[in-house]
């Protein structure tokens, strides 16, 4: 016999659970995720609190040029933090200390170096954990909107223990 969930629309069942599942489009995340994999996430009902750190899922800028899907990213700036790139050890910078990044597939922090940006309210600043490849804040920074992507645009906090 089937659960009742299991009969159950997809969106019924996100709205029922509060979660929502994504794929990764790309090689952006690794090592953390890889390409194709599905993950969970919390889903936000445009009511996120921005923690550096979470990974989330969400709806790139227009100023970006996308096709209208969503993007997988690390928040690295929340409102009010001072982001630069990079210290003498190539390791990003939060409001002058250096990050510690496991996650990041490269060597260095990042290949992509930007004038030191301050997070708006109301905006992040996010990151691809293979930052060699990753389109993100820093592709960016030059356009309108400096890079920042809206907290009202995120869609979920994705759970990487979930991905399959």
């Amino acid at each position: 016999m089937a659960s009742a969930c299991s009969v159950l629309p997809e969106p019924l069942v996100s709205k029922l659970t509060g979660h929502e599942s994504y794929r990764e489009p790309s090689e952006a995340m690794m090592p953390t995720l890889k390409t194709g994999d599905v993950v969970t996430g919390k889903m936000t009902d445009g009511t996120y609190a921005p923690k550096a750190g979470d990974v989330i899922a969400f709806l790139p800028p227009k100023s970006w040029g996308g096709s209208g899907g969503y993007m997988i990213k690390r928040v690295i700036g929340v409102p009010g933090s001072a982001v630069s790139c990079c210290d003498a050890d190539h390791r990003m910078v939060v409001d002058g200390k250096p990050l510690d990044e496991p996650y990041v597939a490269n060597e260095r922090a990042s290949h992509l170096e930007f004038e030191p940006v301050v997070v708006p309210e109301g905006s992040i600043w996010v990151q691809g954990d293979n930052r060699d490849v990753s389109l993100d804040s820093r592709s960016y920074s030059s356009r309108a909107g400096g890079g920042m992507v809206p907290v009202t645009s995120v869609l979920g906090v994705l759970d990487v223990s979930t991905a399959r």
